[in-house]
């Protein structure tokens, strides 16, 4: 084998394939980034996909002038990148390895960066903290070189070191996020022979545990954390105010009475010389819960980035409104309801529940008419991209199809929990009321999703109480597992493993005990354990794991831990008064969406048009 540096463009799946295919010791080394996946942009990009919702040709001319209104921020507006986001309930902690520790969307997302990144509007895989991994032949040994240049944003150097003491911290430990699991289960020891240089040595074979590095769906599950800030701290209670990263932007305060966020570019950073953002600040603010008064502050320039929904969009677009500029994004994660399995939630513990749940689910009504843009129904739990088709099973699809049926349902129920003389449903003695909860807000559309499933629950006799919950209270309940039915996301970056070890029963924990993202839904079943444990140590690719693999999601469709509902097509809206370049249907050059890390790579290519803001 010839171990010589590799030209500095791979195809990510050949590189996947090839890294696990190979019975010797196969090298990934790349400095400029993968080229273009086909299957990634045909998927992803605005040019092709099942859907993109692309803006029609004739869409009306931009007359309307507009009227700049003066943000409330403490920083100068030509200098500003303004995100209108969530509502936030977090200001003081940033310690995203516990619940509620850490403000999601709030851009510590530009702070935060991975050992690589995976883009999933080019198919591009770009090393970050890390140059280059390699297994040794057997795949029991990964080693990970880093960037001699890498420091963390308190000018202390960041390196293998580092590596190695999140690893161990995390492997021990399932009650904090990326704690458990995989590492627990597969790595045995981190050597670091020099600084830049991490040796995991596994007590089992697998291929697959960079993946745990890679940021693809939104950042990468496992992020490595300064040893000399968190060496002395209890992960548990650790605030990690300000936040100690190696991004380009630095926290520069948050004002919680203006639910406000205020990142600002840190001079020093380590990697200029390949990420050189423009904007001097980037700001994260809740916007407002009333639409017309979000929408009019986008229309005002008061926001660069969201603040704004579909509707208000077409509104301005139709108006004629000139800095509008919407870019379709095909989202990797179906929107899905968890099904809390666990014996403690009674009813919700039998698979016909789930089963007759399904039945409820009116998807081509909630793809038509509830998302934002016209979606198709999701059959498998993961998105529909060419590059996933290889792990469909078409015929197990049909033996257990998924299709619209009150009646269906109505039957199932009838068997399990059975009408008593008041007409109420009882189970084991007790009547039949569920409860489904959202992060999302009432006038979005995974409440409105449930909403939906509410109505037609309703109909064959079940109660549910729908809940919106804020962000901090929603991650509480969800993880702990108080909860019948969630409606939310899921999905996974490269193979369905990466969610059934997620799903194995020992990541199941009790009632009330932090989930720590993982099996959210409580689900245990001894034969998928032992699929998902064989097909762990596997190629995904290789024939004798298609056989497992298909075992595996039969179960899945015999059980229903989860049911996806749609597939996710997401416009983003950005404002181009103070800043251009920002990724469009026709150069989808990066993910637009600004909570994931990879939007550092959009604010390195936009740039300032000049305007002032008002004095």
């Amino acid at each position: 084998m010839n171990d010589a540096p590799r030209p500095q463009f791979e195809d990510v799946a050949d590189v996947v394939r090839h890294q696990l295919n190979s019975p010797l010791t196969r090298r990934l080394v790349v400095g400029g980034g993968a080229a273009t996946l086909a299957g990634f942009l045909a998927a992803c990009s605005g040019n092709g996909g099942s859907y993109s919702d692309k803006p029609a040709n004739n869409k009306p001319a931009a007359t309307k002038s507009i009227q700049i209104g003066k943000a409330n921020i403490p920083t100068p507006r030509d200098q500003t990148v303004i995100v209108g986001q969530v509502e936030y309930t977090v200001f003081d902690s940033f310690n995203g390895m516990i619940p509620n520790g850490s403000p999601g969307g709030a851009g510590v997302e530009l702070a935060t960066e991975p050992l690589f990144f995976l883009s999933f509007a080019t198919g591009k895989l770009t090393p970050w903290l890390a140059t280059e991994y390699s297994y040794n032949s057997d795949h029991t040994e990964l080693t990970l070189k880093f960037d001699p240049k890498a420091h963390w944003n308190d000018g202390k150097p960041l390196g293998a070191k580092d590596f190695r003491f999140t690893v161990m911290m995390l492997k021990d430990r399932p009650d904090l996020f990326g704690g458990g699991g995989e590492l627990k289960e597969f790595v045995q020891s981190v050597e670091v022979p020099d600084d830049h240089t991490a040796v995991v040595k596994l007590l089992k074979p697998t291929p697959r545990l960079h993946y745990n590095f890679i940021a693809a769906i939104s950042g990468a599950p496992i992020n490595v954390m300064p040893e000399h800030v968190w060496k002395a701290q209890d992960p548990t209670k650790y605030k990690d105010n300000p936040p100690v990263r190696s991004g380009p932007y630095k926290l520069k305060q948050a004002i919680r009475n203006q639910k406000m966020f205020v990142w600002e570019k840190d001079p020093n950073y380590w990697n200029k010389d390949k990420l050189d953002v423009k904007p001097q600040y980037v700001i994260f603010q809740s916007m407002s819960k009333q639409g017309d008064q979000a929408s009019l502050a986008f229309e005002r320039a008061e926001f660069d980035v969201g603040s704004i929904d579909a509707q208000h969009a077409k509104q301005l677009s139709n108006a004629g409104y000139p800095n509008l500029q919407t870019t379709q994004f095909h989202d990797p994660n179906p929107r899905v309801m968890w099904l809390n399995c666990d014996p403690a939630r009674g009813v919700m513990a039998e698979p016909k529940m789930h089963w007759a749940i399904n039945y409820c689910l009116d998807r081509e009504k909630i793809g038509k008419s509830v998302w934002q843009v016209e979606v198709p129904p999701a059959i498998y739990p993961w998105a529909d991209y060419p590059t996933n088709d290889k792990w469909k099973n078409d015929e197990l699809a049909n033996k257990y199809k998924f299709e619209y049926s009150l009646e269906k349902a109505t039957a199932l129920l009838d068997e399990i929990c059975p009408k008593n003389s008041a007409g109420k449903r009882m189970y084991k003695g007790k009547e039949v009321n569920l409860e489904i909860i959202t992060p999302a807000q009432k006038d979005k559309d995974e409440y409105a999703i449930a909403n939906v499933l509410v109505t037609d629950l309703a109909k064959v006799g079940v109660p549910a109480t729908l809940r919106s919950l804020s962000g901090s209270v929603h991650s509480e309940k969800f993880e702990r597992g108080e909860y019948d039915i969630d409606s939310s996301w899921a999905g996974f970056a490269i193979d369905p493993e990466q969610l059934y070890t997620d799903w194995e029963s020992s990541r199941a924990r009790p009632i009330g005990k932090n989930a720590a993202g993982k099996n959210k839904m409580r689900f245990r079943d001894p034969k998928f354990d032992e699929i998902s444990q064989k097909l762990a140590g596997m190629d995904p690719n290789s024939e004798e794991a298609k056989p497992l693999l298909d075992q595996a999601l039969e179960i899945y469709f015999q059980k229903l831990p989860l049911l996806p509902v749609i597939q996710t097509g997401y416009p983003q809206f950005f404002n181009t008064a103070f800043w251009t370049g920002w990724p469009t249907d026709d150069d989808l050059y990066e993910v637009p969406l600004n909570w994931w890390p990879h939007f550092t790579f959009v604010l390195a290519r936009i740039k300032a048009t000049g305007q002032k803001g008002p004095a």
